[in-house]
């Protein structure tokens, strides 16, 4: 499996991808927004472990917060992708992205985030599909609308306040 865009690859994870999440795991960007140490990993075999839940998470589901690389030159700019969490009292289907900060500002989050729309609802069968962010991060906010996401609700997710965005396939 494999998703292509004009610019970017994404791809499932391997253990060879090592150096790529000791990359995003260290990247002010890439964590800005995030838990605080929630990407980190202690030794090689938590690194292991890590990348190793995203690839079964894959291999059950066909989802995952996918690595993307640019075309032109292979490079790695961050992820991409799905995962489950609990709303409303029942598991449902998240998506999100998140790019290294030399990475930003230039349109990649949207042209993922629109290739991994379509993927889930079209390929995986998703139903809807949901986004959330905190409020400051006006940037990812903007990419939710972009790819015809509506705002639902304010939520708490992992102690702090986000706006939580649903989308649903076009008709």
């Amino acid at each position: 499996m494999q998703i292509e865009t004009p610019r970017l690859i994404l791809r499932p994870w391997s253990l060879a991808d090592a150096p790529h999440y000791v990359t995003m795991s260290k990247d002010i960007g890439y964590n800005c927004f995030a838990s605080p140490g929630v990407y980190l990993a202690r030794d090689a075999n938590d690194l292991n472990a890590k990348i190793q839940k995203r690839m079964d998470t894959f291999d059950r589901h066909g989802i995952s917060k996918f690595p993307i690389f640019r075309k032109q030159d292979g490079v790695f700019i961050g992820t991409c992708g799905a995962d489950f969490f609990e709303f409303e009292s029942r598991p449902e289907m998240e998506m999100g992205y998140r790019l290294l900060l030399a990475h930003w500002g230039q349109g990649y989050a949207s042209e993922a985030a629109l290739a991994m729309r379509d993927y889930l609802f079209h390929k995986v069968g998703a139903h809807s599909l949901y986004g959330f962010a905190v409020k400051q991060n006006s940037a990812s906010i903007r990419v939710l609308e972009k790819i015809g996401f509506r705002y639902r609700q304010v939520i708490d997710y992992e102690g702090m306040e986000h706006q939580l965005f649903e989308g649903r396939p076009a008709l």
